[in-house]
């Protein structure tokens, strides 16, 4: 692919991220009829394994991604940079609901060491997107109480980026 059509779709994921986020609101209140409700609650295995009942009362990033999009990707590192500075107070998973063959692969290759498994059928992912057609990455932000308070659907930049996602959505950052 050519590198200017790359530059050109990461510039657009990350407008179309900025108009989903209203100015002062919550990462993807308008967008995610669930940022408000409380989380749904899973238990699922993969390359490590990951309870909701397992973390309750510490604040969750719950990544949803496939194996196939590059954003997602990237997103992995941001995460792992997160979860290796504050995954002592924040858990951090990442849900993938399809092509399992691939992800053992890609996680190694990146050096993901936070809980990566499988959401056979998508029903988790469907579960916190609320939406008949799944768009990725996407990344939910659950509150220490179980609610999930922001959503974001784009390109996480950087570490800087995600502390400002969950700054916005509430999380404090020990």
């Amino acid at each position: 692919m050519d590198l200017r059509w790359l530059g050109a779709i990461l510039v657009s994921l990350v407008v179309i991220g900025l108009l989903l986020t209203p100015r002062g609101g919550r990462p993807g209140e308008r967008a995610f009829p669930i940022v408000g409700r409380r989380a749904p609650e899973f238990a699922l295995s993969g390359l490590g394994s990951f309870s909701t009942a397992d973390v309750r009362g510490k604040p969750m990033v719950i990544a949803f991604w496939t194996t196939w999009c590059g954003v997602c990707k990237h997103d992995l590192t941001v995460l792992e940079e997160f979860h290796r500075r504050y995954g002592n107070e924040i858990a951090v998973v990442g849900v993938c609901p399809e092509r399992w063959p691939e992800v053992r692969a890609i996680v190694s290759g990146q050096g993901i060491t936070f809980p990566i498994v499988r959401d056979p059928g998508a029903d988790v992912t469907r579960s916190y997107q609320l939406a008949d057609n799944l768009r990725y990455p996407f990344t939910a932000f659950v509150s220490q109480r179980g609610e999930v308070v922001g959503v974001w659907a784009v390109a996480i930049r950087d570490l800087d980026h995600l502390l400002e996602l969950l700054s916005k959505s509430e999380i404090g950052i020990p």
